[in-house]
């Protein structure tokens, strides 16, 4: 373990705690974002679902740049303690004070990904029912044009 002498370390882990709490955030709001998109289309309010969509693409833009961002800090930091830049390295390099904040940022982090993920399955399942029944629908309108029934008259 690492003993800081002076703030840069804590400084860095600070920040890096900061961006993955940051990240989190964007997560839980992207969750929230599919809810949305749920009640949109059971709703069928296409002009809202088709700007929903537009955050989402957002959100995930700003992820990803948060992403890079967390990157580039874990890197710098295990540069510096002599170690992978993965959470559990840097925190194990650093003083609890200094490691808490980024062991507890990375666990939130978790929480979302897994958070964000079930919403993902929920709104799959609901596109695959959805798909499912838009083509039984046409499949019974086909038996009936088969069946000399003619939408024409």
């Amino acid at each position: 373990m690492i003993v800081e002498g002076d703030l840069t370390f804590r400084e860095s882990a600070r920040k890096l705690a900061d961006v993955i709490e940051a990240m989190a955030l964007k997560l839980e709001g992207t969750a929230g974002l599919l809810k949305n998109e749920r009640l949109l289309l059971a709703g069928k309010d296409y002009a809202s679902l088709q700007s929903l969509l537009k955050e989402l693409e957002r959100s995930v833009s700003d992820f990803l740049g948060l992403e890079a961002e967390r990157d580039r800090l874990a890197g710098q930091l295990a540069c510096v303690l002599g170690c992978d830049p993965k959470m559990s390295e840097i925190a194990s390099n650093l003083e609890e004070e200094a490691s808490k904040p980024l062991v507890d940022a990375a666990d939130r982090l978790q929480r979302s990904i897994k958070g964000l993920k079930s919403e993902f399955e929920i709104t799959s399942r609901l596109l695959d029912e959805s798909k499912k029944l838009g083509d039984l629908v046409l499949s019974q309108l086909r038996g009936l044009t088969g069946s000399g029934f003619s939408v024409r008259g």
